[in-house]
């Protein structure tokens, strides 16, 4: 099945019913090009798949975990920053093939700020990109070079 704009705002509608104002407890990176969030909301646990395959880009939610490989950078990054944030939104501008996640974590100094998770999902031109609160890009699951 084709990802267009009407199919992920109907994956948005139910990410939006099962795990707005979830924490986050894990997060794996289970393939090179694939991150999971183990979320824990009201004593369920479900976990996001987010996935910026080449072949087959997808986003999903499971009960099932799959075997973890060691962390890469971005996982780490992701864990350093995210872990224990809680999900406050998830949006799709303009109908556009991009889900935005919005999570608010404390930050060195205790602080509660802002950082989102956008996953791209283009075929072979998917990417998740880890944003702060400003705008700039902190990594990604894929780099492109000039």
């Amino acid at each position: 099945m084709a990802f267009d704009g009407f199919v992920i705002s109907n994956i948005i509608s139910e990410l939006n019913k099962q795990i707005i104002g979830g924490r986050i407890y894990k997060i794996y990176q289970p393939e090179a090009d694939e991150i999971t969030l183990v979320i824990k909301k009201e004593r369920l646990t479900t976990r996001l798949h987010l996935s910026a395959s080449a072949s087959l880009p997808l986003v999903y939610l499971s009960k099932e975990g799959k075997a973890n490989m060691q962390a890469p950078n971005f996982c780490m990054l992701l864990r350093k920053h995210i872990s224990s944030g809680r999900i406050i939104s998830i949006t799709q501008p303009d109908f556009e093939r991009i889900i935005e996640i919005k999570i608010e974590h404390l930050d060195e100094l205790g602080d509660v700020c802002q950082k989102r998770l956008i996953v791209e999902i283009m075929g072979k031109h998917s990417n998740i990109i880890f944003v702060n609160n400003d705008d700039v890009i902190l990594d990604s699951i894929k780099h492109i070079s000039a």
